[in-house]
């Protein structure tokens, strides 16, 4: 699914009503039709209290539409309108006359009532005030409504984009509400993705409200959204007679003392994404505890150093077991010493199959000259740093890397000839050749040490069935965020563990399968 920007969204909007003779009326009341469903999904009970936030334009249409079936459904909403009716124009007029003759509306114009009164016992408020076509910072009395709503409300609905926020680079210059979740007509904007977009959106729905289809899939855009249907398309499939011979085999270099955890963790999320025959090379005073902690993971235990990490004596061995692997990957838990970081580069830039390089491996790489190691690499790579350890491979501070995730990332695949996979919320992984494509499953609980080690897995394993680095690291980013989702739902409560997210890959993978 395209991630577009509003002028875009706008031009599609134009084409679908001038060109395909689709009325503007009927793309406002499928718009507002889908709010009201959402807002019902929301609620279930028509006893709610729910507050319209409209604006003069058609997103205030938009909002006028959703109260009007409410209305019809049972429920009893307010309408609060930014502006006198007599500055309402166009479809946004329409749908307000019709909203207002039916019966049990209730609307007042801002400056009518008491603001507070208004918004008082008010726990779901409706965001229908800008849209997507706003620039720069809310005036008054709209920038008012928000910091009421932000105060007031217990749950805000933003219809298409929250007011104030840029649709093409997500900046808020002003007052924004803090959405709990969003709705979007279309196609996702650009906005909902970046800078403070990312955190007003909250969750993001899409709907469709029934612009020609062939529009939308010629719509001029840099990123796309990975959605479950995309997943589902693309994740490996086998014969009744497949054995683990043909799952792929992948070899993972990781651990050191005091950081087994990260080499086990990955090691698990490797099995659980469908590799057949995992292998953990890794210092050979760990190889114990590995297999009694792992068992279904085959080990190689090394040569290491005095303090216990591994030794560029290793690299001998591991040349001669990658060389029988499908993929590889290296990096978590690893470990900083000096003779470890010489290892890894050595073994990056001559390891001949598909690659997964994190953490440790790449601050070897940082140390040592990416793109030259890189650029010597026969086999595709898939490096996943987060904000911190790209700002390091390119020479920028992690604050600048978050100002323009896309472009940074997008940048660095082109210069380093492998596919980035920067983490983070909404994840961006970039390609040369191929769109951008960001993710958004994940929870804010999954903010903890260990999650990037599960992922290393994912993509390793994925890597080695699928031999397709961009495909890959999509899928793995996509399933790594539904499987922390699914593990909030089951209970995890505020915090989820890496092993605990973990477990729920196959439950992941299940419910894509299932069609969510």
């Amino acid at each position: 699914m395209k991630i577009v920007t509003g002028q875009v969204m706008a031009a599609i909007d134009r084409g679908a009503i001038r060109d395909r003779g689709i009325p503007s009326l009927s793309l406002m009341e499928h718009a507002g039709w889908s709010v009201a469903c959402e807002l019902h999904r929301l609620c279930q009970d028509p006893t709610t209290p729910i507050l319209f936030l409209c604006g003069r334009g058609n997103n205030g249409g938009d909002g006028f539409v959703a109260a009007r079936h409410l209305l019809g459904w049972g429920y009893r909403p307010k309408v609060l309108l930014s502006h006198p009716v007599e500055k309402l124009s166009g479809d946004g007029r329409v749908n307000f006359e019709r909203y207002s003759q039916c019966p049990f509306a209730d609307w007042n114009a801002w400056g009518d009532v008491s603001d507070h009164y208004i918004f008082s016992n008010q726990p779901v408020v409706v965001d229908a005030l800008l849209g997507t076509g706003s620039k720069g910072a809310p005036e008054a009395p709209l920038k008012d409504m928000i910091r009421l709503a932000n105060q007031e409300a217990r749950w805000i609905l933003g219809v298409d984009m929250p007011s104030g926020v840029d649709s093409v680079d997500g900046s808020a210059e002003g007052e924004a509400p803090w959405c709990r979740s969003t709705l979007t007509f279309g196609l996702p904007k650009q906005g909902h993705f970046l800078r403070d977009g990312l955190d007003l959106t909250g969750s993001l729905s899409v709907a469709d409200i029934g612009f020609p289809r062939d529009l939308l899939e010629s719509a001029e855009a840099e990123a796309e959204l990975i959605t479950g249907k995309w997943v589902r398309s693309h994740l490996p499939s086998y014969a009744i007679s497949a054995h683990k011979g043909v799952k792929g085999r992948t070899l993972l270099v990781a651990g050191s003392p005091g950081m087994l955890g990260a080499a086990l963790l990955a090691a698990r999320a490797c099995l659980a994404s469908g590799s057949g025959l995992a292998t953990l090379a890794l210092p050979r005073s760990l190889n114990l505890a590995a297999k009694a902690a792992v068992p279904e993971v085959m080990t190689l235990p090394l040569p290491e150093t005095l303090d216990g990490s591994i030794s560029k004596e290793s690299l001998g061995i591991l040349m001669d077991a990658a060389s029988r692997m499908d993929a590889a990957g290296i990096g978590p838990g690893l470990g900083g010493h000096p003779e470890t970081a010489e290892l890894a580069c050595h073994f990056i830039e001559a390891c001949p199959v598909p690659l997964v390089i994190d953490a440790d491996g790449l601050n070897s790489l940082q140390l040592s000259g990416a793109g030259k190691i890189l650029g010597k690499r026969s086999g595709s790579t898939v490096l996943t740093p987060h904000p911190g350890e790209m700002g390091r491979l390119v020479g920028i501070t992690p604050e600048e890397v978050e100002r323009d995730r896309w472009k940074v990332a997008r940048q660095a695949a082109e210069d380093l000839k492998c596919t980035v996979l920067l983490k983070g919320a909404a994840s961006v992984i970039a390609t040369r050749g191929s769109l951008l494509k960001v993710n958004r499953t994940g929870h804010p609980a999954m903010a903890q040490g260990g999650m990037g080690d599960v992922l290393t897995g994912m993509i390793l394993s994925l890597l080695g069935q699928l031999k397709d680095a961009h495909v890959s690291a999509c899928l793995a980013a996509f399933l790594h965020g539904r499987a922390g989702e699914q593990a909030v739902r089951d209970g995890c409560g505020l915090s989820i563990s890496a092993g605990a997210l973990a477990d729920k890959i196959g439950t992941a993978v299940r419910s894509v399968m299932g069609g969510n």
